[in-house]
């Protein structure tokens, strides 16, 4: 009965540190409401916004699709990451590749951005990336 309950025992031990190991340990955070976004915008040669086709960004890490639905509205400006992603992310910032094509000639033109987040992050940040793309 002693070894059962030893082993019981050495089991609950085991997997209680397999539990804990896998949840971060987050500091208290006081977050606040707004909802962050990462977004570029797509101009020609004369400034003017170009509404691109086949946009995409996609986390390179886990190669997974970042934003599902985009709709510039005329305005050329297109979300690269936002808050939605925040756990997708990680800490130390993972580069999201950014690809388009230019509706009448068809180039596509890519971009990295490096945007982090986190299990523990209130909020994305922009690490690195332009503000706008020029076709």
């Amino acid at each position: 009965m002693k070894k059962l309950i030893y082993i019981l025992s050495i089991c609950s031990l085991c997997l209680g540190a397999c539990s804990a190991s896998n949840q971060p340990v987050c500091e208290d955070l006081i977050c606040t409401m707004e909802f962050r976004m990462v977004q570029v915008k797509f101009i020609d040669a004369s400034g003017n916004p170009v509404i691109v086709k086949d946009f995409s960004s996609i986390i390179k890490r886990i190669n997974n699709p970042v934003m599902k639905n985009n709709d510039p509205a005329g305005s050329g400006v297109y979300t690269v990451a936002s808050d939605a992603d925040l756990k997708q992310l990680s800490e130390k910032g993972d580069i999201i590749m950014v690809s388009a094509t230019h509706p009448q000639t068809n180039k596509k033109i890519e971009a990295e951005f490096v945007v982090s987040g986190g299990l523990c992050a209130c909020h994305i940040n922009k690490i690195s990336g332009p503000a706008e793309i020029l076709f």
